[in-house]
């Protein structure tokens, strides 16, 4: 069975491709992708853009855990970009699949193919300005 991202729960009114990898951990049994997700309008969290934003964006992390097999392609192309208020980032999630038992990730950053249990979508509280 082929999926893709908005599919899986906890994933739908959000955008990966329009989002940005901040950070990627990988630890034994787990990956994280640590993001600045865009929400989309219909998102139960969505809220007006912040100042200098051009959409709504929040904090967030996407954890797979149990993770039983990890390949990891294209780690040497791993440059983050430089945006002009100085933040990092590592580009987008080009696509995030589900074949059978088997998840692939794409981006600027490379491809993560892994076996674990399903992803988890956490997005953090804003912070207070």
């Amino acid at each position: 069975m082929h999926d893709d991202y908005p599919s899986f729960p906890g994933f739908e009114n959000v955008s990966l491709e329009d989002s940005y990898v901040l950070d990627i951990a990988v630890h034994p049994g787990a990956l994280s992708l640590h993001l600045d997700l865009l929400l989309l309008p219909t998102h139960p969290a969505y809220g007006p853009p912040r100042p200098g934003e051009r959409a709504c964006f929040r904090a967030a992390t996407v954890v797979f855990s149990h993770v039983r097999d990890l390949h990891w392609t294209g780690q040497s192309i791993v440059q983050p970009a430089t945006d002009a208020s100085g933040s990092a980032d590592f580009g987008s999630v080009d696509s995030l699949t589900r074949l059978y038992d088997t998840y692939q990730i794409l981006g600027d950053w490379g491809e993560i193919s892994l076996r674990s249990s399903a992803p988890s979508l956490s997005i953090h509280p804003p912070h207070a300005t």
